[in-house]
């Protein structure tokens, strides 16, 4: 089953609720990405909101590729010479 995530900007933080029910904060965005990463969710399968309610940024363009290409690259990380695939 696939695990898809819609992350918003709430006070600096990004905040992902999953399609799982579980919700995960972090205000580095690489971090997220590690986070979602092991947590299953493909960079194809995390969407972006914004709803503008108060306190809610939005997550600009360039943060939004650069969160993808994030989890792409560790999707393709080499450990020993092996390939990990999520």
């Amino acid at each position: 089953m696939t695990i898809s995530a819609n992350i918003v900007l709430f006070k600096n933080e990004f905040v992902a609720s999953l399609s799982d029910g579980r919700h995960i904060e972090q205000s580095d965005l690489r971090e997220m990405a590690n986070v979602l990463h092991r947590a299953g969710v493909l960079a194809s399968d995390v969407q972006f909101d914004w709803s503008g309610s108060a306190g809610q940024r939005m997550i600009t363009a360039g943060q939004q590729v650069a969160l993808r290409a994030e989890m792409r690259r560790l999707a393709n990380v080499k450990v020993n010479g092996l390939a990990i695939a999520a």
